[in-house]
């Protein structure tokens, strides 16, 4: 079954056309880049999140290009090496000269969050864990973008909104991996702020809260 996605059509705009603002005639930007493969017309295939950097090991001016998909059923998933070769042909007409580009496969790690609350005695205990994970939901419902931090804030200012629920106790975000995940290892451990407050994402990874039914579980105290 197709997930149901509670991401908004209008933020979903905002985000490409942030990315398109800059593009010009001639792509010199990593921007420019990024809204040309955005532009890139839907028959060719359709590319969900990009993202290059410049080489630094690299004496010329070499660009890594990371491009992710969806499949059927809404997931980030790899290009396959037609939609590759489509990019790179497109990118032709506009790239500069000199630039030489890799088109590389962007990384994804699939991740849920645990958490425990204590819960008013003045709504059922089921009902406020059903509001939270639900606020949750819609909280990490929009596809996030290369490299974007998982902010661990977010997860107590969305449970904050839910009625009866007085006070978040402990939150845990972790890597989700077997059958049905992503592959790719990622160490959340080592890649955890100091404080505790985010989690560092490489440039070359889009985390994924791919089950959000499963993958989103709580305890209301």
């Amino acid at each position: 079954f197709r997930r149901v996605l509670f991401r908004s059509d209008s933020e979903e705009l905002k985000r490409r056309i942030e990315n398109s603002f800059s593009a010009q005639s001639r792509a010199v930007t990593e921007q420019d880049y990024k809204a040309l493969i955005y532009s890139m017309p839907n028959k060719y295939g359709s590319v969900k999140r990009v993202n290059i950097r410049r080489d630094d090991n690299s004496l010329k001016r070499n660009l890594n290009l990371y491009i992710l998909c969806e499949d059927e059923n809404g997931y980030l998933t790899t290009p396959n090496q037609t939609v590759k070769n489509n990019v790179k042909n497109w990118l032709l007409r506009n790239k500069m000269i000199n630039d030489s580009i890799d088109i590389m496969d962007g990384k994804v790690v699939n991740y849920g969050i645990t958490f425990s609350a204590v819960g008013s005695n003045e709504r059922p205990k089921y009902d406020i864990l059903a509001d939270a994970i639900s606020e949750l939901k819609k909280e990490f419902a929009m596809t996030m973008d290369f490299g974007e931090q998982i902010v661990v804030s977010r997860v107590y200012d969305a449970l904050k909104k839910v009625d009866g629920l007085l006070d978040v106790v402990s939150v845990t975000i972790d890597e989700k991996v077997g059958e049905n995940y992503s592959d790719s290892s990622f160490s959340f451990k080592n890649n955890t702020s100091s404080d505790g407050r985010y989690i560092n994402v490489p440039s070359n990874v889009v985390m994924e809260l791919k089950f959000p039914n499963g993958d989103i579980k709580g305890t209301i105290l």
